[in-house]
């Protein structure tokens, strides 16, 4: 499990690096130049990496808050951790939210490259997009942060009940 914890750690990391310099690269750097759009390899990567992290991350809190929950009740232990809680809902709905979002606008790029939709409406988008980026990192790295100090704590009592 801690194993998972680090490489998610650093996959959200690798994840935001790639949607940064692919929406620096695509979104400012050719408009300054004045090419046409295109989808560069680096930007479908980036996507992908990025959801197959936050994938990884849902499922594993969602995992590890089965196996507290499991923990709990084979030991008889009472354990309250409202801040937990609170930062489980809220990484759960923001992840969820931007997972969509830039999912969606990584779709949309079809319609900037036809015309559909403004290049320029779409770099604000992307921009919002990974600006919540940053926000969800935070909140994810607080859940997990409260995810150990649970574990840490039901751990204690476990042995303690011994």
């Amino acid at each position: 499990m801690w194993i998972l914890i680090i490489i998610s750690h650093i996959l959200m990391l690798i994840s935001l690096l790639m949607l940064l310099i692919s929406t620096i690269n695509g979104h400012f750097i050719i408009e300054k130049l004045g090419g046409v759009m295109t989808i560069s390899p680096l930007s479908i990567i980036s996507i992908i990496i990025y959801v197959f992290t936050q994938t990884l991350i849902l499922f594993l809190i969602i995992t590890i808050n089965k196996k507290i929950k499991n923990l709990i009740s084979e030991n008889l232990i009472s354990v309250s951790s409202d801040t937990y809680l609170l930062y489980k809902s809220k990484m759960h709905i923001h992840t969820s939210l931007n997972l969509i979002f830039i999912s969606t606008l990584g779709i949309l790029f079809g319609a900037v490259n036809t015309g559909l939709m403004s290049n320029s409406l779409h770099t604000i988008l992307f921009s919002i997009a990974t600006f919540h980026y940053l926000y969800v990192i935070y909140i994810q790295y607080h859940c997990f942060k409260q995810i150990t100090k649970l574990i840490v704590r039901v751990n204690d009592m476990i042995i303690a009940k011994l």
